[in-house]
């Protein structure tokens, strides 16, 4: 009997013992009340000063992509092409005897297209290439024919939705020839009711090609014989296009423009917007935006003003490029940008 009372306590003892042994363990031990004090160590670091980007003053053809990333110029026959966030500066290299005839960054992309010439005792020959400024790669794209030796290329019109390049190339005595290279990179001569082209566009969204008739002072399209005929200009010329295909032209008298026409190429002409500018100005100094917004620069007072509101954005410099979203100038030979909103 007293074995049986004893092993009783002992059983007791144990399951008190064990008892608070969980309770300890789910009250304390495993609680979700526990409080943890953490703290936060956020290791400070200096904000780093905009890079500096330095231009020769023998440097020509000074041009920034599409966002301003990359600058391109050319200095002492080679190309260069600096990242304006990190300064880091590349030349292009090409082969012995060949120069480049011209070069443009594309609308949408840090990419240029580039003409290198190549000159020999039977004339010129021209080859399109492009350079991937992120990637740091040049392709070739096209050869074009060979020519007479004073031949250059003029301008290239590109388009990002339909993958057309045109290529404006002018012979001796003004004479131009442009050729249509496609998606596949096949290549065709583009008949024009010109054989002196002056300015040119391209659309977005449609395969055409606009450009002027730098002898009787016309406007044609691709495609069509007859002329862009809007009411009220006598002397039509190029300003430019946005994304959604609307064409720019103006009326110019005595090398100015004062008044810009707005429509499609399906419109008829007296369906064109007329937005007047409130005064005189160089064509060469009026810039219109892929958002259909248009600047005009006035480059003796350093300022840039959006037509449509008013707005003035003031610059230091020589004046480069309207780009998206800003304005690009060299200032004591440095790059500057002025942020356009």
């Amino acid at each position: 009997m007293k074995i049986f009372k004893k092993i009783t306590v002992w059983i007791i003892i144990s399951l008190l013992v064990q008892f608070a042994g969980l309770f300890y363990i789910n009250n304390y031990f495993l609680s979700s009340q526990t409080e943890i004090k953490t703290k936060k160590i956020v290791k400070s670091e200096p904000k780093k000063a905009d890079v500096v980007i330095k231009v020769p003053t023998d440097a020509n053809n000074i041009s920034v992509s599409f966002d301003g990333r990359y600058l391109a110029y050319y200095e002492s026959s080679v190309l260069k092409v600096v990242d304006t966030k990190t300064g880091n500066e590349k030349d292009i290299e090409f082969e012995d005897g060949v120069k480049v005839s011209f070069y443009k960054w594309q609308k949408d992309r840090n990419r240029i297209l580039i003409a290198e010439k190549e000159s020999s005792d039977d004339g010129s020959k021209f080859e399109l290439s492009y350079y991937e400024a992120g990637k740091d790669i040049k392709e070739n794209i096209k050869a074009l024919d060979w020519t007479d030796e004073k031949a250059n290329i003029d301008d290239i019109e590109e388009s990002p939705f339909t993958n057309v390049i045109y290529v404006k190339m002018e012979s001796s005595g003004k004479r131009t020839n442009i050729y249509r290279i496609d998606i596949m990179n096949e290549m065709q001569k583009v008949t024009t009711r010109s054989y002196m082209v002056g300015n040119m566009g391209i659309l977005s969204l449609d395969d055409k090609l606009i450009y002027e008739d730098k002898v009787y002072s016309k406007i044609y399209v691709t495609g069509d014989d007859r002329s862009l005929m809007i009411n009220g200009v006598e002397n039509p010329v190029w300003v430019g296009v946005d994304e959604n295909d609307k064409i720019y032209i103006a009326d110019e008298k005595d090398n100015k423009i004062s008044d810009i026409y707005c429509g499609t190429i399906n419109d008829s002409g007296s369906n064109y917007q007329n937005i007047n500018l409130d005064q005189s100005v160089n064509k060469d100094d009026v810039f219109v935006m892929p958002s259909g917004k248009i600047y005009i620069n006035d480059n003796l007072k350093g300022i840039v003003t959006e037509v449509t509101s008013g707005k003035q954005y003031v610059y230091k410099g020589n004046f480069v490029q309207i780009y998206e979203g800003g304005i690009a100038s060299i200032n004591d030979g440095k790059l500057q940008k002025v942020k356009l909103n």
